[in-house]
């Protein structure tokens, strides 16, 4: 008989009062989507001194383009309550988002958040004060940037200005159809 390994998160609570600790095990959607109240599992108050005040933290799973995917086409989920495109700016998601912007018809806000995601790595790895720039990335998303003006230009409204007075002089907008 085999049995499956399937990963699980941990999410956790700390009691603000008397530090007590508790926890849940959740599956990789629920953790990646914060699907689950831990408070409905394990109740309102501390077990130990029955305060109402607690610090919760969830462990993340790594976004693959299963979960990626999911995301982008269910306007229910969500990577974070705000600001996801700083989650996904990391260059180790850029093959998942440069995959889901072409091959999945996503949800126009998603496609958004992924094309602010992008400008955020240019910017992330232009501005003086960050000390590990990685410029090979930033070539790189420039690059695929330019190749996607069109995307670009219908989530022109979504980016913050001192993203685009950064991000866009760095790009090729001479081109027709630029933003």
């Amino acid at each position: 008989m085999t049995t499956t390994n399937i990963k699980t998160y941990k999410i956790k609570r700390e009691c603000s009062h008397c530090g007590y600790q508790d926890g849940i095990e959740v599956s990789k959607k629920e953790a990646a989507f914060e699907l689950v109240d831990i408070n409905t599992f394990l109740g309102q108050s501390c077990k130990k001194c029955s305060s109402t005040k607690f610090t919760t933290s969830y462990e993340r799973p790594d976004l693959d383009s299963e979960l990626l995917k999911e995301w982008a086409t269910n306007k229910e989920l969500f990577l974070m309550p705000q600001d996801e495109e700083l989650l996904l700016a990391n260059g180790n998601y850029l093959n998942h988002i440069l995959k889901i912007l072409d091959t999945v018809s996503i949800l126009s806000h998603k496609r958004n958040v992924l094309m602010d995601a992008l400008c955020v790595i240019v910017y992330d790895n232009s501005v003086n004060d960050n000390s590990e720039q990685d410029i090979e990335l930033k070539k790189r998303v420039i690059n695929e940037l330019n190749k996607r003006q069109d995307k670009l230009k219908l989530a022109n409204d979504w980016i913050m200005d001192y993203i685009k007075e950064v991000v866009y002089p760095q790009l090729d907008l001479e081109r027709k159809n630029g933003v």
